[in-house]
Order: C-alpha cells, then structure tokens, then sequence
C-alpha cells in the first residue's frame, strides 16, 4: 500500500502532496482521507469520486474506482490504474453527487511521481475507466480487421469514443422509453384480461352446481355462453393490442425523425477526424448519408424498408468493425424484447440431465437471490438463481426444460453467470446445444464470451438455418476441462429474436391464456399441471398424485410459479379437493367439508386427553365420538376417568379439623389442617389454646407447623423413627440485627462509620458506597495504568484536536490513521496517548511510539492546537550533528560562490584563458597573462572573475579591476566583452 495522503477541499493551498510509485508495480492502493477547508472530516455520505490526473505527455486518467471506507470521515482508497504508472503528473479527486450525477466539489492537487522499475513499464497513454467497456469492444473488434483498416482506427479512436459514447446514451434513452411504453401496454392488456377472467371465475363459482346440473343436457348451451365471454375478451384484447399497434406507429415515426437528427449531428462531428484518416471518413459519411435519406422516405412496406435499412448498416459494419452498429436496425437484428423461454424468473422445472458421463458427479439447486447478497454485482440479478454443480464442464449442464420452436432467423440466448473461482481472469466459455446439434456434427450453435467468478451479462448469438423445433435446448461447455470452484451459477434467462441482448423480462408463456381452457387429459401427473386454466380430467386413477379416482375438472392459479393452487372437482360424488404448491413443494389433497362427509369423517375423529386413573395414576385417554339418538354427538369420559373423584376425595381430605381439650400433639400424624380454638390441656404444644397446626407426612417420617394466633409467632418440628424433636421458633427478619459498614476509608483501608441495623434493613451492605468506591477505583486506575487504558481506538481515524482525546486518561491506539498527530502523514500506527487536562485552558498531550515520545500543550479556550516537540534521543542527537556538518559544507562552498573574501581558488603568476571557466564561482587572478579577456592585448593582470551558470551552454562573466568592471555573455564558449562606465561622482 502507498504511503495515505490528506487532502483538503481547499484549493488555495500551496503545500501538495507528492505519492511516490515505481513504473513497473501494479494494483498498488492509495489510501486518502478528505478535508474540509477548515480541517474537519469531509462527509461523503450520498457522494462518489473520480480520480483525475494530467499527466507528462498530455495524457491523462480518469478513473471513476475509488472506494468510499468511511463517508463520515472521508476516508477513501483507490487502486491504482496501470496508465498512473506510466508518467508522472498532477492529480486530484472530483466529488460527484449520486442523486443528481453532477460535480459537487473536488479536492486540492497533489503530486504522482513515478520511479524507474523494470524495463517492461506501461505505455504512457490515456485512460477513462467510463469508456473501458467500449474501448474494449472496439479493441476486440479491431483484432479481427485486416491490417490496414486497423491502423485507421487505432487513430482515430480517441476523437470517437466520446461522440460514440453519446450517440449511444442517445439510443438507449429511446430504447428505454420504448420498452417502458411496450411494458404498460402490455400490463394494461394482462389487467383487463385479468378482470375479464376474475369475472368468469366468480360466475363459475356462483353457478357451478347448475351448471353440473345440466352439463349432460345442455352441454352446447354451456359452451355457447363460454364461447361468448371469449370472444368479448379476444376483442377487448384486440382493442389493446390495436391500441399498442398505434403507439407503436407514433413511436416509430418518432424514431424516425429523432434517428436522422442524430446521424446528421455524427456526421458534422465526424468532419473534425485528423487527415489521416480521410478515407475512414468519406466512407463513414456516405453510408451515414445513405442511411438518412433512407430512413427519412415514407416507404410503403415497412419489412423492405428494414431490409434496405440493414443493408446499409451491415456496409457501415464493414467500414467500422469495431463498432456495434446492429443496435440501430430494428427488425431482422433488433425485433427482440419478447422473451421466448418460460419460467426463466424460478427456473421451475430446469435440471442438470446426463449429456457428459453416465456416471457424473452433478447436480442443480434453485436458490433465492438473497442467499447471495454479497456477490459482487448481485443488483444485476432480477430473478431466482441455478447452481449447477459437477467434476468436470460436460457434466455440469444448464438444461431448458421443454421445447421451443425457433423459425430459421438470428436469435440471442443472454443470461447472468459466473463460476466460483477465486480468481476474476476469464477461463470458462459456454456453448448452446440442442437435439439439432446433435444431429449436425455435434458443434454448438454459437459460444458466449469468457465467464469469470463476478456476476456480469454474457450472450450467445446464433443463427438458425431452417424452422425447427429444438429440444433439449442446454448452456453446456462440452469438454472434460474442470470448473471452477466445481460450480456455476445462472440468472436472467432470456430467449430473443435479433442478436441485441435486451433486459430481463418475463416470458409471455408465463402469462394466463387468454380463454383459460386447456384440451382434455387423460391419466396425467397432477404435480405436470401447473399453467393457469381449466383442465377436463380423463382417467384419472391410471395417472399420478390424485385426489380421487373418479373423472372431473381441475382448475389451475398460477400466481408468478412461487404459488400454485389446484381445484378439482368431482364428477361422481358431491365433493371439492384443492392444494397448494409453494416453492416447488406441494401439499397434501384436502376435501372441502359437506354434512355426508362430516358424518363420515367424524366417526374417524379420536380424542386424547391426560386423565387418572381408580389408583390415582395418569394415563392418555383415547376416546371416540358417537352419535345419540337426537341427532347430537357426544364424546363420554365418565367410565374410564377417575380424575373427578380423586378431586373429591382430595377435597374431602384438606379440610380443617378441630383440636379438642386434653389432645395430645403427638398423636395428630395424619396429613391435614388442624384448629385450636381456646382448647384446654393441650399436651406437647409450644404455647397456649389458639393456634393452627398443619401436619405433612408418609408413614415413615413427617413434619408439624404450628402459628400462634395471639403472638404470629411460628414453630416447627418433625419426627421419625426416634420420635419427636424439640419445638423451635422460626426467626422474622424484625427480630435480627446485623452489624453494617456505611462508610470505607481508603487511605486506611478501615471501616468508616460502623452502625447496627435490623436484618429487615433494604440489604447488609451499602451498594452504593461499595459502587463508588469501585468506581473511584476503576476512574484511577483508568488514568494511571497503562494496562487498563481509558479508551482504546483500532483500526479507524482519529482527531488529536478532537474529543476525547482532550480529556484525562490514557488512550490505546491500534492501526489507527491519526489526523493532526506528530508525523507528517496520517498512515496507521501503533501507540499510547496520554492527556492531563488542568481545565479546557491547559491540556498536556505525550504520544509514546515504541521509542519516540511528543508532547504538546493544548487550549480548547483560546481554540490553540501548536505542533509537537520531538524529545531528543541519543540516535537523534547523532543525526542533528551530521546534518549540520553537511550544512556547514554546504554554506562554505555557497560562501566560496559569493564571497570575494573566500573565492573559489586563487590562481598566481599563470597564463588563464576566461573562456575556460564555465562553473559557478569566484576566481582571483594574481599577476596572470589573460587570455581572451576584457582586454586588448594579453597581459598580467591581478582581478577577480565571476561566473555564473545558466545552463550549460550560456554563462555570465563579471571582471572586476580596480575601479573597472567588465561583463559578457559567454554563450558555447564565446561572448563579447562590454566594458560599464566607470565616471567618478
């Protein structure tokens, strides 16, 4: 990871951030955290970024990859794109508002600086991660053009992919306002059939007793009536349809005009292409011109005018073959929409079958969507998802139940997979088999491009030679090449005409028939009879999962296959069955209720309860009910029950006796409840004549409690095999005292404050006391042991100028990215804070990180947050001392560059030549011969010369002699020699 960066929104800052990188690393992460102008976190809650560079070259990058980790604090990380690597340049993040797309703020510019690495670095060009998919496109089609044509296009791809970009924006807002206009239609359509059908339904309902009534006589009249609702409803549809017709028409025409506008915008923007691809150009505009005169004639035969249409667009394809221009036909390419493959939203039916090794390990499950929620792009998926599993590809196919009948044309067969490996490189191609490629050799129809372990859209485009009915239609790659992670998963199934993948939808097999009547069954699998209608059912006993042998009709609701319900009648008996199947589970038949088979049932109805028996033990009681004479049914426990008498006799035995004179308590061993009321001469009783006494044994042992009515006090005592024991009293809380401490003196770890109170007292010792003392404990030791921190922080950011960290205590910082800490960035680190606040005047701040220790004092009153003081250690110490050895050389040799006192050199008695002296400095001639100097003639002279060093090839020379001062421009080696005036003053 590189090293993080903070960046403030504040572009009037002039200290920027510089990232380092290398030219040959890849996927590095740059970790960033957002400013506001005033120091706070930046809130990108509802926002997104783009990274933006300039880069050396005038190329740039423009990558919308950037992760939000935390909105409120502004923490974001970018992966690198490859083409950062490839130059250095400026660059910032642009803050985009989610709702409305637009630009909402952006951040100040920092530094991309890019080291030598090993001599195989990126291209240096442009990148704009909105355009990747298309440039793709482009670049795949490109490599299948022949040489020529693709040199043209790689330079002209620049200038095209935004026109091209908008041209499609363009078209995909019209075709989305079409398919909704389509959609509602449609919806308008299935809502008046089902209003219409909910009207046969409750008919049927309310009549369907006469109407079994005069079935045999009456039968043509019956299916007159039912003919007739048909036919209302066929033409209330046909109204819709007529209507869809029309707006189809009106959107069509629209089209017409809106799809010239926009060709002949294209073409005006295409007359900016470089020179160099001229001859691209001129074919590019005929055929665009072609194609708006043809699209702007009101041709009568709407099928020639789309066949002529094509044509065109299948020359432009030629010219462009990088370009997807199929998405602008509109009927033999683009008449899709119409999803011919049912049950594609459940996958009802759908299996893995036997087309690899008779004895393949496979299999299929039917998951919801949200097993899957933490799929990367798992909003792309719009219906229940397939896992398919097996060893190897050929064994582990994907097969559409059914057939499907496809008139010889184009078709596209588009779905959501991916496989699950843990790698993302594309290594897995599905093909599209049936029962006719079986029979012609065995190849695919056609191969989608390469799935990945990420959800994302695939297609597989083909063309079928003649009308054929195709059956075990499957997605299969047909080798012995293992899967990934040893499965695929599938979402989206759609089955359209034309090679343009559209959007999901339902298929409009899964929709109700418009009569709701089926042909006759004879002997079916009721579990097969799932679409919604109504079915006459024929031999019944012969066929599977029945309700009854006997002949009738069955009716089907269907509602999304999620629910299925089924109602049969019988035809033979007075009698209705219905189930339900939910989630591809069915239930078992259950009858609707009459009085014959009430009678029936009743008799089969047996009643459990736990009842006593004549011993007093427990037992189940099965018992049935039967009819009485009057008509009534009775269920009767009376014989087998002892419950109610062991109740009575309970009862019986519970009840107060009286104690009478001269008793004697030794006696009473008998369980029970006993009365002294003013009796005389009680022996062996603990006190006078009122009291109750209660006695609980067996016949071994037991025990006596006797209440005192004048004095409530309580006795007891027990017996056994040795007799009685002595009475004892037992204690109230009101008769105990206990000894409480209400104080603790910490200092002296004595008692403070000693007190006697009775046991009855709300507790014995004084919570609250113990709970402060603990928490006066726990407050110290908080913000004194550095074992017990007062607040740890791990793995997020953090604000030194914020609380809490301007209060008492010590703190824990775990992998933490610091803001406003001691370093000059805010990587994550590891160390312990500790604050001592006098008051919101005087906060003293240390951080302690391994051997390093910063302090600093803080004032939240006068809002005074200064740097950090580094403590000087030995090592440091050291360092200081060399650097300022290295400083110290530094300033003699500037001083030798500007001092005359301390030149660069001083040269005696020599012949010197002034054109050889090109390095900055100061040189003192003494008595020398100069040579191609300010003078005449070459004589010895004592002077200084000064030099200083443009850039290699141009320097300026300054000689000073006595009151003379002489100066050049010395330019590769050769200058004029000017003398500056020299009047005394």
């Amino acid at each position: 990871m590189l090293q993080a960066v903070t960046l403030s929104t504040n572009k009037q800052t002039t200290s920027l951030s510089r990232v380092e990188v290398r030219d040959s690393d890849k996927g590095e992460i740059l970790e960033s955290f957002i400013l506001n102008p005033d120091g706070t976190p930046y809130d990108l809650t509802n926002k997104s970024l783009v990274f933006n560079e300039n880069k050396d070259g005038d190329k740039f990058v423009s990558d919308s990859n950037v992760t939000i980790v935390d909105a409120r604090i502004g923490h974001i990380t970018y992966q690198v794109h490859d083409q950062v690597h490839s130059a250095r340049g400026t660059a910032w993040f642009d803050i985009i508002d989610k709702a409305s797309g637009a630009k909402f703020d952006s951040t100040a510019d920092f530094y991309i600086e890019v080291r030598d690495g090993l001599k195989c670095t990126v291209y240096n060009t442009t990148y704009i991660s909105d355009l990747e998919k298309l440039k793709q496109q482009m670049e795949a089609l490109i490599r299948q053009a022949d040489g020529e044509l693709k040199a043209e296009l790689q330079r002209a791809e620049q200038q095209l992919n935004q026109e091209l970009q908008n041209f499609r924006n363009q078209y995909n807002a019209l075709s989305a306002d079409f398919q909704n206009q389509f959609r509602n239609a449609q919806n308008a359509r299935q809502q008046d059939y089902n209003n219409q059908k909910n009207a046969i339904n409750q008919d049927w309902s309310n009549n369907k007793n006469q109407i079994w009534g005069q079935w045999n006589n009456d039968k043509s009249n019956i299916d007159k009536q039912a003919q007739d609702t048909i036919n209302s409803i066929k033409s209330n549809a046909k109204q819709v349809l007529d209507k869809d017709q029309a707006d189809w028409n009106a959107k069509q025409h629209s089209w017409d005009d809106t799809f010239s506008r926009i060709v002949q915008e294209w073409q005006v923007k295409t007359n900016s292409l470089n020179s160099t691809v001229q001859d691209l150009k001129t074919k590019f505009s005929n055929i665009i011109n072609e194609l708006t005169d043809l699209m702007n004639k009101k041709l009568p035969d709407m099928n020639a005018k789309t066949d002529a249409v094509q044509e065109k667009v299948d020359q432009l394809r030629a010219s462009l073959g990088q370009i997807d221009w199929t998405t602008f036909a509109r009927k033999t390419d683009n008449s899709g929409g119409v999803n011919l493959l049912p049950n594609t939203s459940t996958f009802r039916l759908f299996s893995t079958g036997h087309y690899g090794d008779s004895d393949a390990y496979n299999g299929i499950s039917i998951d919801p969507r949200s097993n899957y929620s933490s799929d990367t792009n798992i909003n792309l998926v719009k219906t229940k998802i397939a896992h398919v599993w097996g060893d190897k590809a050929k064994n582990a196919p994907l097969v559409i139940p059914g057939g499907v009948y496809l008139p010889a044309g184009t078709y596209t067969l588009s779905f959501l997979a991916r496989t699950n490996g843990r790698d993302n490189s594309p290594v897995f191609h599905l093909g599209l088999y049936s029962d006719w490629t079986n029979n012609h050799g065995g190849a695919p129809l056609a191969t989608s491009d390469a799935v990945n372990n990420k959800w994302r859209r695939h297609q597989i485009t083909f063309k079928v030679p003649e009308d054929y009915y195709h059956i075990n239609l499957r997605i299969q790659q047909y080798d012995d090449a293992g899967i990934p992670g040893d499965s695929l998963y599938f979402a989206n199934l759609k089955l359209e005409s034309g090679s343009i993948a559209t959007d999901w939808c339902q298929s409009y097999l899964d929709f109700d028939r418009l009569d709701g009547r089926h042909d006759p069954v004879d002997a079916p699998d009721f579990n097969s009879l799932t679409s919604t209608g109504t079915y006459m059912i024929t031999s019944t006993d012969k066929g599977r999962n029945y309700p009854t042998a006997n002949w009738g009709i069955l009716k089907v609701d269907n509602a999304h296959d999620s629910i299925i319900e089924q109602t049969y009648y019988d035809k033979h008996q007075d009698a209705v069955y219905y189930r339900q199947c939910a989630d591809g589970t069915w239930k078992l038949w259950r009858r609707y209720a009459n009085q014959n088979y009430v009678d029936d049932n009743l008799n089969k109805i047996k009643f459990r309860n736990q009842a006593l028996d004549k011993d007093g033990n427990k037992f189940d009681n099965f018992q049935s009910i039967a009819q009485q004479p009057d008509g009534s049914y009775r269920l009767s426990t009376f014989d087998s029950d002892w419950t109610a008498y062991h109740v009575n006799w309970l009862l019986n035995h519970t009840k107060a006796y009286d104690i009478n004179d001269n008793a004697d308590l030794n006696n009473y061993k008998q369980p029970g409840f006993y009365n002294a009321s003013g009796t005389k001469n009680i022996k062996n009783a603990p006190v006078g004549s009122w009291f109750a006494l209660i006695v609980n044994a067996n016949q071994w042992n037991g025990e006596q409690t006797l209440y005192d009515t004048n004095s409530y006090l309580t006795y007891i005592r027990t017996w056994g095999a040795n007799g009685f024991t002595a009475w004892h009293q037992i204690a109230y809380q009101d008769d105990l005292n206990v000894k409480i401490v209400k104080g603790f003196n910490i200092e002296t770890n004595e008692p403070d404050g000693l007190v006697t109170m009775k046991a009855n007292a709300p507790c014995f010792v004084d919570q609250a006391v113990l709970a402060n003392f603990a928490n006066a404990h726990r407050d110290v030791r908080n913000h004194t042991d550095y074992r017990y921190p007062t607040d740890q922080a791990l793995n997020t950011a953090i604000n030194l100028n914020s609380d809490p960290y301007l209060d008492t205590g010590i703190y824990k910082i775990g992998n933490c990215a610091t803001i406003n800490g001691p370093w000059p960035d805010t990587s994550r680190r590891w160390y312990y804070l500790t604050v001592i606040k006098y008051d919101d005047n005087t906060i003293y701040q240390t951080v302690d990180q391994g051997p390093e220790r910063f302090v600093r004092t803080v004032s939240k009153t006068r809002n005074s947050y200064p740097q950090w003081n580094q403590f000087a250690m030995m090592n440091r110490v050291t360092d200081l001392s060399d650097r300022l050895q290295g400083f110290t050389m530094q300033q003699t040799m500037f001083q030798h560059r500007v001092d005359y006192d301390s030149p660069s050199g001083t040269i005696s008695n020599q012949t010197v030549d002034c054109n050889a002296y090109r390095e900055t400095g100061i040189i003192k001639f003494v008595n020398c011969l100069i040579q191609n100097g300010p003078y005449k003639t070459d004589n010895r002279h004592t002077i200084f010369l000064k030099v200083t060093n443009l850039d290699g090839q141009t320097q300026y020379q300054t000689v000073y002699e006595g009151d003379n001062l002489y100066g050049r421009k010395l330019y590769n080696g050769s200058g004029q020699w000017h003398k500056y005036t020299n009047t005394p003053i």
